[in-house]
C-alpha cells in the first residue's frame, strides 16, 4: 500500500478567480455590513495618512524656523493638535467597526454557504457518494468553505484598502513632485512581473495541499469507524506507515506553497527597500539643491513607504487568495455536480393504493467508466400487500433490484411501476416517502433513542414514539436504559446490542408507516432470543404492506407469497416455496445446499 486513493480524478485546470467571484453572490444579503466595514476601513486610514503631514508641518513650521521664541513654537504646535486629536478620537471606533461588522457578516456568509452546500450534497445521487468517503465530503464542507470565504474579507476590504492607500500616497507624491514620484514608482513593474510568474505554482501547491488533506480526512474517518476491524487484524503498523507517507506528502506540499509565498513576499520587500533607498537618494539631491525641505523629504519617504508597503501586503494577500481560489474551485466542483436522479419536468407525487409493484423487462448497468450489465430483462409482478423474497447467490442482482425500486439508480431500459405509475414520472421525495428500508445492519445517529425513533416522523409525539417502540418490542429494554428514551446511543448505536439497534430501526419504520417495505434479512446477525423479538415485530410491521425481503437464509423465504430466484442478473425461477421445491430447479438446489450446511 503506497498512498491513498485519488478520489476525484485529475485536478481541474486553473480557473483563476472565477469561482471566488461566484462566492460573492453569497455576500449580497450582507451588502450593508460590507459597505460599513469598507467605510470604517477608510476612516481607519485617515490617521496614518495624516500623521506624516502633521510631522512635516511640525518640522518645517515649528522646529526649522530660526529665531522663533519657545512660546511661539508651542502656540503653533497647539494649533496643529485639534485635527490630530479628532482623528485619534475616532480611530478606535473605526478599527472596531472595521473588524467586527465584516467579521459578523463573514460568519453569516459561511453559515449560508455551508447550509446550501449541505442541502445540495444531500440531493446528489448515491453514485456520487459511493465514490467518496464521507470524510472527504466533510473536508470540503468545513475546511474548504472556510478557506474560500476568508477571501471575501480580503477581496472586499483588505485589497480595497491597500489599493486605496497606495493610490492616495501615489497621487500625493505625484502632486508634490511628479519626477520624485516616478522614482518611487520605478520598481512597480518588476513587482507585477514577479507576482504573475509565481501565481500558478502557488495555486497548484495550495490545491495539492487541500487535496491531500481531503484524502487524509476521508481515510482517518473511515479507519476510526473501523477501529475494531483494524485492531483485530493487528494492522496498526501498516496503517501508520500509510498515514506517515501521506503526512510527509502533505508536508512537502505545504513547504512548497510556503516557499513560493516566501519568494513572493521577499521579492516584494526587496523591491520596497530598493524603492525607498532610491527615494531617499533623490530626496538628498533635492534638499542639497535647495529644491525641497527636510520636512518634505520626511513626507516623501513616509508616503513612499505607504505606497510600497501595500505591495508587500498585496503579495501576502495574493498568496492567500491563491489558496482560497483553489478551495473555491473544490467547493464549486460539488456545487456544479448535478444529481443523476432528479424529478422529471412534469413529475407528480406518487399515489399509492394497494402497492402493486411491477418490473417490466428491466435492464441495468452501474454508471462506471466501463459499464457492465448486472440485470437482464427482469420482469416481476408483486400484487399489493404481497410478500416477495429475493434469493440467489452473491452478485446475482438482489440488492441492485432493490436499489432500482428506491430509485437510487435509474433503469437503462424497461420500467418499474407502482400502482401503474412509472417511478421516473413521480417525484423522488414522494417515492421514497412511500418506501421503508430496514437494512441488515441499521445505522443509528448520534443522539438519543427518542430522536432516532422520531427520525421516521419528525412530528411524532412522545406518545406516538412510545407506541412505535412497543410495536417493535423495544419499549421494555428502552425503559431500562439509564435515561430511558433520552439515553444517548453513541455513534452508529455503538452502546446498544445488534438486536436493540434493529428494534429501534423497526420502531422508526412503524412511525414512517410506508406502504412498501424493503428488508435485507434483518435477523441474520442476531442471537435466537433477539431474533424471536425482531421476527415478531417484523410480522406486525409487514401486515397489509407490499414487501421485498433479500433472503440470505432460505428459511426466511418459506413464508413469502412469491420467491424470486436470481442468477447472474436474471430471474430463473419464481413461485411459492412448495412449488419451487417440486420443480427441483435452482431454488431446490439452493435449499438442499443450505440444509446440508446447517445439518
Amino acid at each position: 500500500m503506497g498512498k491513498l486513493r485519488e478520489l476525484d480524478g485529475p485536478v481541474p485546470q486553473d480557473q483563476s478567480f472565477r469561482n471566488l467571484w461566484r462566492f460573492m453572490r453569497f455576500t449580497r444579503p450582507y451588502w450593508l455590513a460590507q459597505v460599513i466595514g469598507f467605510l470604517a476601513g477608510l476612516g481607519r486610514l485617515a490617521l496614518p495618512l495624516y500623521l506624516p503631514i502633521f510631522i512635516k508641518n511640525v518640522v518645517d513650521k515649528v522646529l526649522a524656523p530660526a529665531g522663533l521664541p519657545p512660546e511661539e513654537r508651542w502656540r503653533l504646535f497647539m494649533e496643529m493638535l485639534p485635527v490630530l486629536g479628532v482623528l485619534l478620537l475616532i480611530h478606535p471606533f473605526m478599527v472596531i467597526a472595521r473588524f467586527y461588522i465584516p467579521g459578523l457578516a463573514t460568519s453569516l456568509i459561511v453559515r449560508d454557504i455551508r447550509s446550501q452546500l449541505f442541502r445540495h450534497i444531500q440531493r446528489l445521487s448515491i453514485s456520487f457518494h459511493s465514490r467518496r468517503p464521507s470524510g472527504t465530503v466533510v473536508a470540503r464542507l468545513m475546511n474548504d468553505v472556510a478557506t474560500a470565504q476568508h477571501a471575501f474579507e480580503q477581496l472586499t476590504i483588505l485589497v480595497g484598502q491597500a489599493t486605496l492607500r497606495m493610490l492616495v500616497a501615489t497621487a500625493y507624491l505625484l502632486y508634490m513632485d511628479w519626477v520624485w514620484g516616478l522614482v518611487a514608482l520605478s520598481v512597480a513593474p518588476i513587482f507585477l512581473v514577479t507576482t504573475r510568474l509565481l501565481r500558478r505554482p502557488i495555486r497548484q501547491a495550495s490545491r495539492d495541499t487541500q487535496d491531500t488533506i481531503e484524502r487524509m480526512s476521508g481515510y482517518v474517518q473511515e479507519r476510526v469507524l473501523m477501529i475494531r476491524e483494524l485492531q483485530s487484524f493487528t494492522a496498526e503498523m501498516q496503517e501508520q506507515r500509510l498515514m506517515r507517507g501521506e503526512v510527509e506528502q502533505l508536508s512537502e506540499h505545504m513547504a512548497r506553497r510556503t516557499w513560493y509565498q516566501g519568494m513572493l513576499i521577499s521579492s516584494s520587500e526587496m523591491l520596497r527597500y530598493i524603492g525607498e533607498v532610491a527615494v531617499i537618494a533623490f530626496g538628498i539631491y533635492r534638499v542639497s539643491q535647495g529644491q525641497a525641505t527636510v520636512g518634505e523629504l520626511f513626507v516623501f519617504v513616509t508616503y513612499s513607504g505607504m505606497m510600497l508597503n501595500p505591495a508587500v501586503e498585496l503579495s501576502t494577500i495574493y498568496g492567500n487568495l491563491q489558496s482560497a481560489a483553489a478551495a473555491a474551485d473544490r467547493v464549486f466542483e460539488y456545487f456544479d455536480q448535478e444529481p443523476e436522479i432528479r424529478n422529471a419536468r412534469h413529475a407528480k407525487p406518487l399515489r399509492v393504493g394497494r402497492g402493486r409493484v411491477q418490473f417490466l423487462d428491466v435492464e441495468f448497468a452501474y454508471p462506471t467508466d466501463q459499464p457492465i450489465a448486472v440485470l437482464h430483462g427482469v420482469t416481476l409482478d408483486a400484487p399489493g400487500g404481497s410478500r416477495v423474497a429475493l434469493v440467489g447467490s452473491s452478485g446475482s442482482g438482489k440488492s441492485t433490484l432493490i436499489s432500482l425500486l428506491s430509485r437510487f439508480y435509474d433503469v437503462n431500459s424497461g420500467a418499474i411501476l407502482i400502482d401503474g405509475q412509472d417511478l421516473r414520472a413521480v417525484t423522488v421525495r414522494s417515492l421514497r416517502q412511500a418506501i421503508g428500508i430496514v437494512p441488515q445492519q441499521p445505522v443509528l445517529f448520534t443522539g438519543t433513542i427518542l430522536e432516532n425513533i422520531r427520525y421516521g416522523d419528525h412530528d411524532a409525539t412522545d406518545a406516538q414514539v412510545e407506541q412505535a417502540a412497543r410495536l417493535a418490542n423495544a419499549h421494555d429494554f428502552i425503559r431500562l436504559q439509564p435515561e430511558g428514551y433520552n439515553t444517548l446511543v453513541g455513534e452508529r448505536g455503538a452502546t446498544l446490542s445488534g438486536g436493540q439497534v434493529q428494534r429501534i430501526a423497526i420502531a422508526r419504520m412503524f412511525l414512517k408507516n410506508p406502504p412498501i417495505l424493503i428488508l435485507d434479512e434483518a435477523t441474520s446477525n442476531l442471537d435466537a432470543a433477539s431474533e424471536a423479538l425482531v421476527l415478531d415485530a417484523l410480522d406486525r410491521l409487514l401486515k397489509d404492506r407490499t414487501s421485498f425481503t433479500i433472503a440470505h437464509r432460505l428459511s426466511v423465504a418459506r413464508s413469502a407469497d412469491i420467491i424470486v430466484v436470481l442468477s447472474a442478473g436474471r430471474i430463473v425461477e419464481q413461485g411459492r416455496h412448495e412449488e419451487l421445491l417440486a420443480r427441483d430447479g435452482a431454488y431446490a438446489d439452493l435449499w438442499r445446499q443450505q440444509m446440508e450446511e446447517t445439518s
